[in-house]
């Protein structure tokens, strides 16, 4: 597999401009870390949020649907040489651990960029890659663990964690008793509301992080924090460095903008 990694690198939206209608002869993988992103091969549509993942064909016309907005981010990334492969997987899925996706996708840029590169470890990174779409594929993204009610305070979760919520708010905005509530999402997701809460919100900040579109201060407080001792505290426990290392470690490789 080690000659079928071609290039890779980061997009960052400005707000402007479209992806470019082309035909190009390498295959293309493209992971959505924020935003949105309208995109057709040939007579095919894909609308892909975050999270979610395109692989585009060789040989085949593709493009932009709409322009650019501007918290879009995705990474891309080029290779060859397995029809086999991918004549037998989807062409476009979400994966189940985009947090973790992302990081391999980064160590490849970082790696990628380094004067004395390996090969052998883009290798290594680049089936990381492919593994993660296919645990997504192989488990279809579910849980059998989460009812119906802790999907929904997830659900909840994760559209409204910039905002001052918690386990009481959550509760109540779906309509539950909130120490059932406490008791039923710690049974199926090993966590409780609030170190769910923190989990999200953190990373929600190390993807903002890693481009300069807003200052540590704006992250945190885009993700939900008020309070810039407790973010650091928080940031160092899941990172184990502060918001300001880890931006200056996850800067560096191949971005491009519009």
């Amino acid at each position: 597999m080690l000659n079928e990694v071609y290039n890779a690198g980061r997009f960052i939206s400005r707000g402007r401009g479209e992806h470019p209608c082309r035909v190009i002869d390498s295959d293309e993988l493209i992971f959505v870390l924020r935003g949105e992103l309208s995109m057709f091969e040939g007579n095919k549509q894909f609308h892909l949020q975050q999270g979610e993942w395109l692989i585009l064909r060789r040989g085949k016309l593709h493009g932009g649907k709409a322009v650019y907005p501007k918290n879009l981010s995705f990474f891309w990334l080029h290779f060859r040489d397995l029809d086999q492969w991918l004549d037998t997987f989807p062409q476009s899925g979400k994966v189940l651990y985009p947090e973790q996706t992302a990081e391999y996708m980064q160590h490849f840029l970082y790696e990628q960029n380094r004067i004395d590169c390996d090969r052998s470890i883009l290798e290594l990174l680049f089936q990381l890659i492919l593994k993660e779409l296919q645990r997504q594929d192989n488990t279809g993204g579910t849980n059998r663990n989460h009812t119906p009610l802790t999907v929904a305070a997830q659900e909840y979760l994760a559209l409204h964690y910039m905002e001052e919520i918690n386990l009481a708010s959550t509760a109540g905005a779906l309509r539950c008793n909130t120490e059932y509530l406490g008791r039923l999402f710690h049974k199926s997701t090993g966590m409780t509301f609030a170190e769910a809460l923190n989990k999200k919100r953190i990373e929600e900040a190390a993807k903002l992080l890693t481009n300069h579109e807003y200052s540590i201060k704006e992250t945190m407080q885009l993700c939900g924090f008020n309070d810039p001792a407790y973010f650091r505290r928080k940031f160092r426990f899941y990172y184990n460095q502060s918001p300001g290392k880890f931006r200056k470690n996850h800067t560096i490789g191949h971005h491009n903008t519009l």
